[in-house]
């Protein structure tokens, strides 16, 4: 494939449709390429995900529709795919799981001894990547923030160790994150504390080796559904009715969203349309890239 096959797919999924402040100051390009082909070489994944809100003690709307769309995508190339949350999310990944009909075991890591945990997840599957997606990062002073600035630290079992333990093993990291906030996000630490409100606070420090700045973190899933859709030559995106109904799923698990804090059928403030539209958007550029690829071939 093309590399402007995939600058379609990034510029369509890294819209700051709600003012977060990254957007396209934040786009690596060529990073979704080669995150994607990490993963097409992969024969085992773990996908952390799950943002617990604190007004609530549930997982937000945003981070699992994207996780499931990767591990629907992972299973459908035959790859393994684990999918990794804490208390609040775990609910929320059951019902989709269930919803899609994945196979992809769910492991749940508790708040006291997190890091132990999840190096032994590791060394359990020891996969060949692993893929955060609106997953809380620690920032700089060891704690975990909000987009607001709220203090979760009490709330949120401590996952960085995926990453710090990968980097040490050389296992291939990427991350998704609309707002700075989250785990791997420490590659572009400048552009966060100088773009983002609260920005020098709450900025993640943990480094993935591949970032994907979102205007909405489940479009990053489905962005490197998308791109292993191109690199597969099948589209392996999930349809509009699978995505509202997954969501609906998610919201009688009592899923909220993370801006309005409202258990409602949005996601970070956007309708259900316009992240409808962005998901149409992602299948138009993949069936036009694979007719367009079906037709160089036949000639």
């Amino acid at each position: 494939m093309r590399k402007s096959d995939f600058t379609k797919i990034e510029e369509l999924i890294c819209q700051d449709l709600g003012g977060r402040g990254l957007g396209k100051a934040a786009l690596i390009p060529g990073d979704l390429a080669r995150a994607a082909e990490k993963l097409m070489d992969s024969t085992t994944v773990l996908i952390v995900t799950g943002f617990g809100i604190k007004d609530t003690l549930i997982g937000e709307t945003d981070g699992p529709l994207g996780a499931l769309s990767l591990a629907g995508a992972l299973e459908e190339l035959g790859k393994n795919a684990v999918l990794i949350t804490d208390q609040y999310s775990s609910p929320l990944l059951e019902a989709g799981s269930t919803l899609k009909g994945l196979s992809s075991p769910l492991e749940v890591v508790p708040y006291d001894g997190a890091e132990i945990f999840c190096v032994d997840l590791i060394n359990k599957y020891r996969p060949s990547m692993i893929v955060a997606i609106e997953r809380p990062g620690r920032a700089r002073d060891g704690r975990f923030y909000s987009m607001r600035g709220e203090d979760l630290t009490y709330l949120i079992p401590n996952t960085d160790p995926l990453f710090t333990k990968a980097a040490e093993l050389g296992i291939p990291t990427a991350a998704v994150g609309d707002g700075g906030n989250e785990l791997g996000m420490g590659k572009i630490a400048d552009i966060i504390q100088n773009s983002v409100s609260n920005g020098t606070q709450i900025c993640a420090v943990t480094r993935a080796d591949y970032v994907l700045v979102t205007g909405v973190s489940n479009w990053g899933g489905h962005g490197l559904t998308a791109a292993l859709s191109l690199l597969s030559g099948k589209n392996l995106l999930h349809d509009r009715k699978m995505e509202k109904d997954l969501l609906a799923a998610l919201v009688k698990e009592g899923a909220i969203d993370g801006c309005s804090k409202k258990r409602e059928m949005t996601v970070d403030g956007l309708s259900l349309e316009i992240n409808l539209a962005i998901l149409d958007e992602l299948h138009q550029i993949v069936e036009m890239e694979l007719l367009k690829e079906k037709k160089a071939v036949s000639f």
